[in-house]
């Protein structure tokens, strides 16, 4: 059985987690879209999507860390070629990191307030109600009728 470089492996793993965090950056931006217009369509579709993303770098990082264990010795050696595809990869992931850290909290801001409207939309909503229920009438006693023979 040939055995393979953990270099390459750890390369191979860091390239499908820079692939991943790309989708997950468009993704994010998509949904910030959506929330910036408010008829395109329902954010919460991106959310499991999202965190398909999540689940699937959290397997890459676990994959990434047995690698590490497995193979410590040699991966103290590693050649300058793998450092650098490793740092190139590294630095990617982080600058989408920030990006998506950025587009993230603005997101939230935009909930945020989305949710302040909703939240005084529904309070007026109950004042009104409450107006409406003073109009109606409310019988306190059941009728009676004086000409009725007892």
């Amino acid at each position: 059985m040939k055995e393979i470089d953990p270099e390459k492996e750890v390369c191979s793993f860091l390239e499908k987690k820079l692939a991943i965090f790309n989708r997950y950056l468009s993704i994010t931006e998509k949904m910030k879209e959506v929330l910036e217009n408010k008829e395109a369509g329902n954010p919460g579709v991106f959310i499991s999507e999202r965190q398909d993303c999540i689940s699937k770098i959290e397997k890459i990082d676990s994959s990434i860390e047995q690698i590490i264990r497995a193979s410590a010795n040699k991966l103290n050696h590693i050649s300058d070629r793998f450092k650098g595809l490793i740092h190139s990869y590294l630095s990617s992931i982080k600058s989408i990191m920030e990006r998506v850290d950025l587009i993230d909290r603005e997101l939230v801001i935009m909930v945020k307030e989305e949710g302040e409207g909703i939240k005084n939309e529904l309070l007026r909503m109950r004042n009104v109600r409450q107006v409406a229920r003073g109009y109606k009438k409310e019988k306190r006693y059941t009728p009676r009728f004086l000409d009725t023979v007892q």
